[in-house]
């Protein structure tokens, strides 16, 4: 069973819902929004649903897939009237979605394994013509000055987290530690890196023609120590 398939709990989940501040969202959607791809958008995964339920305000036809039943209960509770689907991403082409932009948002990309993640980006390919990559663990942002230890509040939940890269694997792992003051989450993450050039080759292999590299939502040029890359890929 893979990690993430039990990662995502009411723990977990709070802790991030707390973590992300409206303006984040609202400075996403945004620059979603300026792409004009299209109304209809398939968020994968969704998560808590911050960006569906955003989008859905500003008039998009949205499906939202994620593999945590808690997040889903969560967003559905939030916006009854989205098209809300539990499952695994690992078999994206299983849901029948057909999408003018697909979201891989929140740093979700590399929970795969590689043959995984490559079968990932094909079938994100076939459902839109335009795909929005929000990748937090590319060599180029991740090994200039990993942290080894992470300490964080949100939503009343803290989060411990510390990393180790895997040279060999390139993989990063994390052990995760959530606590409310009466219930403790100890789980352990492993995220795939990936240089831009590569991730790019992948998205290339896929079936996207064209690739832009971005930094952040202000979209600044992706270089060397960016806390982010969102990768836009058209077929």
């Amino acid at each position: 069973m893979s990690w993430y398939t039990t990662f995502f709990t009411d723990l977990a989940n709070g802790f991030w819902r707390g973590a992300v501040q409206p303006s984040q969202t609202s400075a996403e959607v945004d620059f979603l929004v300026g792409l004009d791809a299209g109304p209809r958008v398939l968020d994968a995964p969704c998560g808590s649903g911050r960006h569906s339920i955003e989008l859905a305000r500003r008039g998009y036809e949205v499906t939202g897939i994620d593999i945590s039943e808690e997040a889903i209960a969560h967003a559905r509770a939030l916006a009854p009237s989205l098209d809300w689907r539990q499952g695994d991403l690992a078999s994206l082409g299983s849901f029948g979605v057909t999408a003018d932009l697909a979201l891989c948002l929140g740093n979700s990309f590399g929970y795969l394994d590689h043959a995984g993640s490559q079968r990932f980006l094909r079938e994100l390919a076939e459902v839109a013509p335009v795909l929005v990559l929000d990748y937090g663990c590319t060599a180029e942002s991740l090994l200039p000055s990993l942290p080894g230890e992470i300490r964080m509040s949100a939503g009343g939940v803290e989060m411990v987290a510390v990393n180790t890269y895997d040279v060999a694997s390139g993989r990063l792992l994390i052990d995760f530690t959530f606590s409310d003051g009466e219930r403790t989450q100890r789980s352990a993450c492993v995220q795939h890196v990936y240089t831009a050039a590569e991730l790019t080759r992948m998205l290339n292999d896929a079936g996207f023609s064209s690739v832009s590299l971005y930094g952040d939502t202000d979209g600044g040029a992706f270089e060397v120590g960016s806390h982010r890359l969102l990768a836009v890929a058209r077929r």
